[in-house]
C-alpha cells in the first residue's frame, strides 16, 4: 500500500471528515498553505489513493469528496490512522528535507521548511537534529544562525557526495520492474552506475523547483537516464551534457504526468510533418524504450517534444551538416523561413526590449545567445504546429521572478510579431530562465566584492573597542577591516570612511548607520553584521589618495609611544581586599605627579565605568582604561592581589589582575588609540601575555609587552 506523506495525511483527513464537498481553497485555508501547494499535493492524491479502490469526484461550484465503497474508505481511515502511517510519513518527510537541504544553497527559514512539509517549525528543527549524523558522515553541517536561517555547510565535493550518495540510497531501497538493482550490482555495470549518479546528481543539483523531488522520489529520473545511456545511441552520444539532462528531465515530467493520467493534446497533422525531419527514427525508439521501461503507454504526440529537445541540441553542438538537402527543406518548412539570421535579428531586438541597460552585455555573451538560439527553434515549430507544452516550474516563475517574466512577456512580442502566432505562458516561463540566468550572471560580473570597512566604537575607543574588534577579526576578518574609535572621534571624516559602526553604546544622535551589539558579541550579532558585509561588499568605495608626509610624522609619534610605554611599564601589587574604587586610586597615584592629577583620572576612569563595565569575569581581570589631560604620554601599568590569587572585594567580581591604561589629550587621539588598542587586543590574542599579567611576572609582561609593539612598529612602515 502507499506511504502518504504527512500532507497527503492531513488533507485526506479532510476529506475523509464526511461534511460533504470542499474546495481546495477551504483545505488550504484549514492546512495554512497557498491554494498552489494544494494544487501540487492534488496532482499526486489521485494515483495515491487508486490502490483502496477510491477516486476523488468533483461537484461543481461546491468542492471535492472522496469517492468509494464505504469499506474502502474505512480502510483508508485505518491506515492513515495506523502508526505505521505516521513512522513511514517521518522517514519521507526527512528524507525530503535532506534532498531540499542539499539541493538548496540559499539560507532558508524553518517557516519556509515547515510550509514545505507541513509541519511546525520544532517538528523541523527535530528532523534536522535527527539528520545530523547522515550529513556529518558526509563532512557537512547544518547551520543555523537567528536572523539569518538555516544553510548546509560543507565543499562542492562534498556536497556532490552526499547526493550520490541519497540518489544511491534512494534507488536501492526501491525493488521491483524499473529498480535495474539486479542489473546496476552486477559486475561490469558499476561504472554505468556510477556515471548515472553523477548525471543524475548534476541534474539535481542545478535545478530550482521541489517538484522535481517527486520525479527521484518515484525513481523516474534516475531510470531515464539509464534507459538514455542505455541505449547508446550515436545521436544521444553526440549531445553536449546539458542537452542530455534536459532531454531526460523533458521525458521524465512527461512519464510523470501520464502516470498521473494527465493527457496532451497536439495538432495530429504538425505531429505528421515532423517524419520527415532528422531524428524522428531516434525519438520513436526513446518512445518505444521508455513505455517497456515502465509498462505505461505514452501518448504518440511525445514523440514531437522528444524530436524538437534532438532538433535543437543538433542544431547547436554539430550544426545541419549531417542532414540531407530534403530533410533542410522540411526544417525550413516548419520554420516558414525564418532562419538563423532571421532568429539572431529576433534575440538582438528582444534583448533590446528585455533590459536596455545591459543589452550590450547580453549580445556578447555567447552561451546565452547560443542557448536561446537552440531555443527558439523549437518555440517557432510549437507556434505554427499548434504544440502545447507543460512548464513545471511556471507557477515558481511567477511567484519568484514576476519582474523577469513580465519583461519577457514584452520580449515575446517579437516573436508574436514574426510568427503571427499567441506565445502562452509557459513558453514564456521558458524564455524567463533564459533571459534571467544571463540577467544575474551579467549583474553578479558588474558587482565589484570588497573588503568592507567597519568602525567598532566605544566611549575611549581603546579598551573595550579593542576587545571586540580582536574578537571581530579572528571571526569575520576574512570580510572585512576593523578600526576602533572612541565615542567622540567619530567625525565628517571618519564617518565618509566607514561603511557602517558596531559599538555597545547608543550612537542614533551621530546619524550614522550602526549595529548595536553586546560586548560578548553573540551569534545574533554576527548575523546582524554578516548581513551587513553582504551588502555594503557590493557598493564601490573611492580609494582617498594618502599623505606619505604625514605617515611620516605618525612614526615619530608611534615611536615615542612606544618608547614610553616601555620605558614606565610597571607592575604593582595591592591589597586583596581593595574595592574598585579604591584600586583605581592606588594605581591612579601611580602614574601621576600630584593628587589633583590622580583626582582626575579616578574621575575619568569612573565616568567609563558607567557607560560600560571595565571588568571582564570571564578573563579574570578588568581594563581600566581612559583618555585624561592628568598625563602627557601613553601609559600601560598592571597589578595583582598581595599573596593571593584573586581580588575578594564583591565590586572586583572575583578577578586575578588588573590593568591600566591611559592616553593623553593631544592632537594625536587617532596614534595614541591605534597603540594602546594593540595592547587592548593582545589581552585576547596572546595567551602568554594576560597569564603573565595574572601571575604578576613583571619580567615575562615586559618581554611580551616589547614583542607587541615591535609587531604593531613593523606592521606599520610596512604599510606605508
Amino acid at each position: 500500500m502507499t506511504n502518504f506523506t504527512l500532507r497527503t495525511q492531513q488533507i485526506l483527513e479532510i476529506l475523509l471528515s464526511g461534511k460533504g464537498p470542499v474546495t481546495k481553497q477551504e483545505i488550504a485555508d484549514q492546512l495554512g498553505v497557498s491554494k498552489r501547494t494544494v494544487q501540487r499535493e492534488f496532482g499526486f492524491l489521485e494515483s495515491d489513493i487508486r490502490p483502496y479502490g477510491l477516486s476523488l469526484v468533483t461537484h461543481k461550484g461546491k468542492g471535492i469528496v472522496l469517492s468509494g465503497e464505504p469499506q474502502n474508505i474505512e480502510k483508508l481511515r485505518s491506515r492513515i490512522k495506523a502508526g505505521s502511517v505516521e513512522e513511514a510519513g517521518i522517514d519521507e518527510r526527512r528524507r525530503h528535507l535532506l534532498f531540499e537541504l542539499l539541493r538548496d544553497r540559499e539560507p532558508r527559514k524553518l517557516y519556509y521548511y515547515s510550509q514545505m512539509l507541513g509541519v511546525s517549525e520544532t517538528t523541523v528543527a527535530g528532523d534536522m537534529e535527527a539528520l545530523s549524523d547522515w550529513f556529518a558522515r558526509n563532512h557537512l553541517e547544518v547551520i543555523r544562525r537567528p536572523g539569518y536561517g538555516v544553510i548546509l555547510s560543507g565543499s562542492e565535493g562534498d556536497y556532490r557526495e552526499a547526493m550520490r550518495r541519497f540518489i544511491h540510497e534512494n534507488r536501492s531501497r526501491r525493488g521491483g520492474k524499473g529498480s535495474n538493482s539486479s542489473a546496476l550490482d552486477s559486475a561490469g555495470s558499476s561504472a554505468r552506475k556510477r556515471h548515472t549518479e553523477e548525471a543524475v546528481t548534476d541534474i539535481l543539483l542545478n535545478i530550482s523547483g521541489s517538484g522535481i523531488y517527486s520525479l527521484l522520489n518515484n525513481d523516474i529520473l534516475a531510470r531515464v537516464y539509464d534507459v538514455l545511456v542505455g541505449m547508446d545511441d550515436p545521436g544521444l552520444r553526440q549531445l553536449a551534457d546539458n542537452a542530455l539532462t534536459g532531454l531526460a528531465i523533458h521525458i521524465a515530467i512527461a512519464i510523470d504526468r501520464v502516470q498521473q493520467g494527465a493527457v496532451v493534446n497536439a495538432d495530429e497533422k504538425g505531429l505528421e510533418d515532423l517524419t520527415s525531419w532528422d531524428g524522428y527514427d531516434l525519438a520513436s525508439r526513446i518512445l518505444r524504450k521508455m513505455e517497456e521501461e515502465f509498462e505505461i503507454t505514452i501518448p504518440g504526440v511525445e514523440i514531437s517534444y522528444i524530436l524538437l529537445h534532438l532538433r535543437g541540441s543538433k542544431i547547436a553542438y554539430s550544426g545541419t551538416a549531417g542532414d540531407s538537402p530534403s530533410r533542410d527543406d522540411t526544417v525550413m518548412r516548419q520554420l516558414r523561413g525564418i532562419d538563423e539570421e532571421k532568429l539572431l535579428d529576433m534575440i538582438d531586438e528582444m534583448v533590446d526590449i528585455f533590459n536596455p541597460a545591459i543589452s550590450y552585455d547580453l549580445k556578447c555573451d555567447e552561451d546565452f545567445v547560443r542557448g536561446l538560439l537552440v531555443h527558439l527553434r523549437p518555440v517557432i515549430v510549437r507556434l505554427f504546429n499548434h504544440m502545447n507544452i507543460f512548464n513545471p516550474i511556471l507557477p515558481d516563475i511567477l511567484e519568484e521572478y514576476p519582474d523577469v517574466f513580465k519583461r519577457c512577456a514584452r520580449a515575446a512580442a517579437v516573436i508574436e510579431r514574426e510568427t503571427h502566432e499567441t506565445v502562452c505562458s509557459e513558453e514564456i516561463g521558458f524564455l524567463a530562465m533564459h533571459f534571467g540566468a544571463a540577467e544575474e550572471r551579467i549583474l553578479e560580473r558588474k558587482k565589484a566584492a570588497r573588503r568592507v570597512i567597519i568602525g567598532v566604537v566605544c566611549a575611549s575607543g581603546f579598551g573595550v573597542a579593542r576587545l571586540m574588534l580582536t574578537k571581530l577579526s579572528n571571526r569575520l576578518g576574512d570580510k572585512a577591516t576593523f578600526r576602533a574609535y572612541g565615542k567622540d572621534e567619530i567625525t565628517p571624516g571618519v564617518i565618509a570612511d566607514t561603511d557602517f559602526f558596531v559599538s555597545t553604546l547608543n550612537l542614533d544622535s551621530l546619524g550614522i548607520d550602526c549595529v548595536r551589539i553586546s560586548p560578548l558579541i553573540t551569534a545574533s550579532d554576527l548575523s546582524q553584521i554578516e548581513y551587513r558585509i553582504q551588502g555594503y561588499g557590493q557598493v564601490r568605495r573611492h580609494k582617498q589618495d594618502t599623505d606619505f608626509a604625514r605617515k611620516m610624522d605618525d612614526v615619530g609619534i608611534i615611536a615615542r609611544d612606544l618608547s614610553s610605554l616601555l620605558r614606565k611599564y610597571r607592575h604593582y601589587q595591592v591589597s586583596p581586599g581593595v574595592s574598585f574604587r579604591e584600586l583605581l586610586r592606588v594605581l591612579a597615584m601611580q602614574v601621576t605627579d600630584s593628587l589633583a592629577s590622580a583626582a582626575k583620572v579616578i574621575d575619568s576612569v569612573t565616568e567609563r565605568e558607567r557607560l560600560n563595565s571595565q571588568i571582564f569575569p570571564e578573563m579574570e581581570f578588568c581594563l581600566l582604561h581612559s583618555r585624561s589631560d592628568a598625563v602627557t604620554e601613553t601609559i600601560f601599568v598592571s597589578c595583582t592581589p598581595r599573596e593571593a590569587e584573586r581580588f575578594t572585594d564583591p565590586s572586583l567580581k572575583g578577578i586575578k589582575a588588573a590593568v591600566l591604561l591611559l592616553m593623553p589629550v593631544d592632537d594625536h587621539r587617532r596614534i595614541h588609540a591605534d597603540v594602546l588598542g594593540r595592547i587592548s587586543a593582545a589581552f585576547v590574542r596572546n595567551e602568554e601575555f594576560l597569564s603573565a599579567i595574572h601571575a604578576g611576572q613583571e619580567k615575562e609582561v615586559r618581554g611580551e609587552l616589547t614583542h607587541e609593539l615591535r609587531t604593531f612598529f613593523t606592521e606599520y612602515v610596512e604599510k606605508l
